[in-house]
């Protein structure tokens, strides 16, 4: 009676039941694992949001929810096969609890990472074409080396100040200012 609701579900990724709830897909990437060289295989998982008190909702599926919510209310579950399981306990709301795939389905695949030196192709840097050979070597080449014009300048000064100290020690500071010997 229910089978409709697991290709509905599977197909749209969404599932209205008036009264009930909502049934969503969630996916889930598959993600590396470069430490031990796997590939987790992507999954699904189904979400359930209870529907509120005050939705009001018609759709196709607005007949089959009516028997749902009956047969919830007198069983206490009703199984949905290949979806999962509906519960209600003591007026506190339904619950639903999605099946779990069998581990068998979601093995990882052992992967290898490949880097081709060699290879040649185009890439897009900015808004300019060009390769990856010819940015491998714009980002190998050396920093020109920038002027220097600083160093000298350091030398010079400091050659300066030592000229001035030695000019004041060897007694050059005695004919400067307003002295005079008489």
């Amino acid at each position: 009676m229910y089978q409709i609701i697991a290709p509905t579900l599977f197909q749209n990724k969404i599932c209205r039941l008036p009264g009930i709830g909502t049934l969503v897909m969630i996916p889930h990437a598959a993600e590396t694992d470069f430490v031990n060289g796997r590939l987790k295989a992507p999954f699904e998982t189904i979400d359930f949001k209870e529907a509120e008190q005050h939705e009001n909702l018609f759709n196709e599926f607005s007949a089959m929810s009516e028997l749902l919510l009956k047969e919830l209310n007198e069983n206490g579950s009703v199984v949905l096969p290949g979806i999962g399981t509906f519960n209600k306990e003591n007026n506190t709301g339904i619950q639903f609890i999605a099946i779990t795939i069998d581990p068998v389905f979601n093995q990882p695949i052992e992967v290898e990472r490949v880097t081709r030196q060699d290879a040649l192709h185009a890439i897009l840097v900015g808004d300019q074409k060009t390769t990856n050979v010819e940015m491998a070597g714009f980002f190998s080449e050396q920093p020109t080396k920038g002027d220097r014009w600083w160093i000298l300048a350091i030398v010079l000064a400091l050659a300066g100040i030592i000229a001035l100290i030695l000019y004041s020690f060897l007694g050059g500071a005695m004919s400067l200012g307003n002295s005079s010997y008489y």
